[in-house]
């Protein structure tokens, strides 16, 4: 996702030594950090009787995390993304100390639900790799269950699994890989002209990210989600009969840190 995206660029030196370590998410108020995400979106759509409609979208953002406070147990986050040609979106974001996702507050100050389905699950790969606020040793795995809220939108469940695969060095610091599976069922209605369309399924995405140990803050990430929906057209009342079909979405994403900007004197 988007919001605390993960893994230090440069080159992995040997494994440590398989202690116990700390990766919760600890970053100071007024801390800032700049990611570059590239996505790459596959979006398949086949409606009753009609030719599948395939489209293809590759996109680089850049996305800057401001931590606006940071309690012991709840982490407030403004992301700002920025794609060329297009105007800034600023998303409000609660984690939990492990940098879980904890809910969606304000999408430029529009409720979350207008991100529909397939928007709001970018937010979720980073955070589901987020490790229990415990130690932890390498090959130790851990359940996910968490219930983000987003105000105005149906609830979701997202369930799984991570595992710490291993700690090392890069670029000098120490970090820590950690893997994640995990599964989104979503379904939302919204309004398309005079036309409501449902949508319904489930979402699989598998992500790795390496964090740092200093501060668990994610160094470098990347991800698939896989999601097969089912579709329902409805015109307004009086006007026809529904049409149903399926959709399938393939996204694949890779962020890296970008270095801190000098602020100048």
């Amino acid at each position: 996702m988007l919001l605390v995206p993960a893994l230090a660029a440069g080159g992995l030196t040997a494994c440590d030594k398989q202690a116990e370590v700390h990766v919760g998410f600890r970053p100071e108020a007024g801390a800032s950090y700049r990611y570059e995400i590239r996505v790459q979106s596959v979006t398949t759509t086949l409606l009753g009787d009609e030719a599948p409609d395939r489209s293809v979208d590759d996109v680089t953002l850049e996305s800057r995390d401001t931590v606006l406070s940071a309690a012991p147990g709840e982490v407030k986050v403004r992301v700002e993304l920025t794609r060329a040609g297009s105007p800034p979106r600023t998303f409000l974001v609660r984690f939990d100390r492990a940098a879980q996702l904890a809910g969606v507050d304000a999408v430029e100050g529009l409720p979350p639900a207008v991100l529909g389905p397939v928007g709001f699950p970018e937010f979720l790969p980073a955070a589901a790799t987020a490790p229990p606020d415990r130690a932890l040793s390498p090959g130790e795995k851990w359940k996910i269950d968490a219930t983000p809220t987003l105000p105005g939108a149906q609830p979701v469940r997202l369930e799984g699994s991570g595992r710490l695969m291993k700690v090392m060095t890069s670029g000098g610091r120490k970090v820590a890989s950690i893997k994640a599976e995990t599964r989104l069922p979503l379904s939302s209605t919204t309004r398309v002209g005079d036309a409501t369309v449902t949508i319904s399924g489930t979402e699989k995405t598998e992500s790795t990210a390496t964090r740092g140990l200093a501060d668990g803050v994610v160094q470098d990430a990347s991800s698939v989600t896989r999601g097969t929906y089912d579709l329902v057209v409805s015109p307004p009342a009086g006007g026809g009969s529904s049409v149903t079909g399926t959709m399938t979405v393939e996204i694949r994403s890779e962020t890296r840190r970008l270095p801190d900007e000098v602020r100048k004197a």
